[in-house]
């Protein structure tokens, strides 16, 4: 019987160690560990999303791989199965669980460039209602029983097919990468079989893909590289054609920018019951201004998207690891003083670091709004005013001042289940508690914002030194579908209206009576929608200034193709389009390695 005993144990070890039982154990248990990630891809969305993940294999293979790869090369190193599982899981679900709290709450995936601002998102983490939920607490649970079922299968493999499958993983990446994960041709025709309606937009062709697939196909758009064809003598030939030009004499007046956080005009998109006082103090404004909008390329967060293209004059956000050429250098090399503040702290989204890049002569942080503000977030009452009075005192001195600001309040999240301050912001009927919690919240933080402001611009009308501001808001809120469509509010992307409905927020040239008098302009009227890159060329061609080189190549762009925006909309020669013309993708290259050089290639 012994030999009986000892044959069947050798063969169970046999068994346990073959090729084929272990690959059967990954296959399935990194397959099962793909569908409860996919799970949180789709953010709150429609559930529709999810199974269309299945109904689609190619999609959910593509989402496989990369955690069957992970899986294999852990096993690899562990020779456990649980193990393995365990880690890769962790790996796996919490940036996939970070993407369906950045969908929640921002409508917007995490993308692999949003890896170098986890900490800044971390930051402000606590903001937000980050509670469990039903579909986590199944998920965890789901986990720990495959954790707990493998930690008996006890399975194991020898070094040499343990090296084999290290190889043949390593050996597969560049292959996939080249000819699937970077191709976008299969990317946006796989969005499209899991969508309804059927119109191309990154967020959603993001959500439409998985998490595993797309996060890894943003990895290209997230490496800035050279436009294909790209020629430096081309774009050194054309900026030397278009030599800086120096601000005219007697045309110098000092420029105040305040970038107005997640603030718009919600009566623009037809949403009715808002009280005349909230959006009393822009009316004010707009009937002496140069008025109009700008289409940002995010929404619900992203500031430094806008403020950064804001500043650099680029058609999206760039990295400034290393000092880099802006419109602020421009102005510092025509003599201006050139500062700014923002109330959060200095290594917010590294906004200390970059701003020095960026060329600023000083730009103020938290360590000195704190005393002022109490710390707060919402402190437009108090930071704003010490904004302009810092400001009153730098144009008393010699050098023309360049000041550019960015609030804090209208941020979100905003409480859904109280009133902050009250219910008289928003009289809308036949929704629900939620929407009338977040939109008299929202609206009573830009009701506040625009009071003090107008209190404030009425200090710059008589001063004797002439003075221009700027004010925008970064970015649209996200209030979240539910409240959106509760408003009977549906953004179709497909549609100019559905784009400027949910992207567009007001810009305002305002300039006071001695800037009136130097420049011989009213300041009044409509501008151009344009998208953030675009700001400064309105401000100088309002100020009579031809700028630096790459300001007066980008005007040539601005005037064919106005709107830029990050998903492939574009506004040219006055017409919303999917698709450029051959002279629009011609000026279009022009853009991006005009950008491109001027970024990598400062002088």
């Amino acid at each position: 019987m012994k030999p009986c005993r000892f044959n069947r144990i050798e063969i169970q070890k046999g068994f346990s160690e073959s090729v084929l039982w272990n690959t059967v154990v990954l296959l399935v248990s990194s397959g099962m560990l793909c569908a409860v990630s996919l799970n949180f891809a789709f953010g709150i969305n429609s559930w529709i999303i999810y199974f269309g993940y299945f109904r689609h294999p190619l999609i959910f293979l593509l989402n496989w791989i990369p955690i069957l790869f992970l899986q294999v090369l852990l096993f690899a190193v562990f020779n456990q199965h649980w193990i393995a599982f365990s880690l890769n899981s962790l790996l796996t679900l919490l940036p996939a669980i970070g993407n369906f709290f950045k969908l929640k709450f921002r409508n917007d995936p995490f993308t692999f460039s949003d890896i170098s601002s986890i900490k800044a998102g971390l930051a402000v983490a606590g903001d937000y209602n980050l509670q469990l939920n039903t579909r986590i607490v199944v998920s965890v649970a789901a986990v720990l029983l495959i954790i707990l079922f493998l930690f008996f299968t006890r399975a194991r493999l020898n070094m040499i097919y343990r090296l084999l499958s290290v190889l043949a993983v390593l050996l597969s990446i560049w292959p996939l990468w080249h000819f699937i994960y970077s191709n976008d041709t299969l990317y946006n025709n796989l969005a499209l079989k899991n969508r309804v309606p059927t119109t191309l937009d990154s967020r959603q062709s993001f959500i439409d893909t998985g998490f595993p697939y797309p996060f890894l196909h943003s990895i290209k758009t997230s490496i800035e590289a050279a436009p294909g064809g790209y020629s430096e003598q081309d774009i050194m030939s054309l900026l030397s054609d278009h030599p800086d030009q120096e601000i005219p004499a007697g045309r110098n007046v000092n420029i105040l920018v305040i970038q107005l956080e997640s603030f718009c005009d919600l009566e623009a998109i037809g949403i009715s019951g808002i009280s005349p006082d909230v959006y009393q103090p822009l009316r004010k404004l707009e009937k002496e201004s140069l008025c109009g909008t700008m289409i940002a390329n995010v929404i619900g967060g992203g500031t430094i998207n806008t403020e950064r293209s804001v500043l650099a004059g680029t058609t999206r956000m760039l990295e400034y690891q290393k000092p880099a050429w802006s419109y602020v250098r421009y102005l510092k090399s025509q003599g201006y003083y050139c500062a700014g503040s923002h109330p959060n702290v200095f290594s917010f989204y590294s906004r200390s670091t970059v701003m020095n890049h960026l060329g600023f002569d000083s730009f103020l942080f938290a360590d000195y709004f704190s005393p002022i503000t109490g710390g707060k977030w919402r402190c437009d009452s108090t930071y704003i005013p010490e904004v302009f009075r810092i400001f009153r005192e730098q144009v008393q001195e010699d050098a023309p001042v360049f000041s550019f600001n960015i609030t804090l309040q209208g941020h979100g999240p905003y409480h859904d289940d109280h009133y902050d301050t009250g219910d008289q912001y928003w009289s809308g009927s036949g929704v629900s508690d939620i929407t009338k919690y977040i939109m008299n919240n929202y609206l009573s933080l830009i009701s506040e914002t625009q009071s003090v402001l107008l209190q404030e611009m009425e200090t710059l009308r008589y001063v004797e030194e002439p003075v221009v501001v700027l004010l925008y808001g970064d970015h649209k809120p996200w209030l979240g579908d539910d409240v959106y469509s509760d408003l009977g509010i549906f953004f179709d992307l497909s549609t100019e209206d559905g784009l400027v409905d949910y992207l567009g927020t007001p810009y305002l040239l305002w300039a006071n009576d001695a800037a009136k008098g130097v420049l011989s302009d009213t300041y009044s009227g409509s501008a151009p929608t344009i998208s953030p890159g675009y700001l400064m060329n309105v401000l100088f061609k309002k100020l009579g200034w031809a700028g630096p080189s790459y300001m007066q190549c980008v005007n040539d762009i601005l005037e064919h193709i106005p709107v830029i925006y990050k998903n492939g909309y574009y506004m040219e020669d006055g017409i919303y389009t999917r698709s450029l013309s051959p002279e629009g993708e011609a000026l279009l290259f022009q853009f991006e390695s005009l950008q491109y050089y001027i970024h990598y290639r400062p002088e």
